[in-house]
């Protein structure tokens, strides 16, 4: 059996603590939207956007669910913004804060009357 040095086992044990640091450091960051369709009628288009990032859908049907996933590049909020079949784009602004560093994970309903409600992840 080979014998290894005190400092190369404490140098060794040291990078592979970093090297497992940092992989935490870098999945906290990621940012996971679920956005639920509770509008009763279907989107012609829904957008969501967070700093970095912009996840675009097409005919989401009611109670559909789409996920929109990334890293944040900066710091920012998130921003829906939703179209029905008749009209003009419709925009929600979100009071959920994303960043590089802690991300955020969580679910947004939009509600029939055009407001969505935002938790952590479900």
């Amino acid at each position: 059996m080979r014998k290894v040095s005190t400092p190369t086992l404490l140098l060794s044990i040291c990078a592979v603590g970093i090297i497992i640091a940092l992989g935490a450091t870098w999945w906290m960051g990621r940012t996971s939207i679920l956005v639920v369709n509770a509008s009763e009628r279907e989107l012609r288009s829904l957008e969501v956007k967070f700093p970095g990032r912009t996840c675009r859908y097409e005919n989401v049907a009611p109670q559909a669910e789409v996920r929109c996933e990334g890293r944040a590049d900066g710091d920012g909020y998130v921003e829906v913004s939703y179209r029905f079949d008749e009209g003009a784009e419709l925009g929600v602004f979100s009071t959920k804060y994303v960043n590089p560093t802690l991300g955020w994970r969580g679910s947004m309903l939009l509600r029939p009357d055009g407001t969505i409600d935002a938790t952590r992840a479900r």
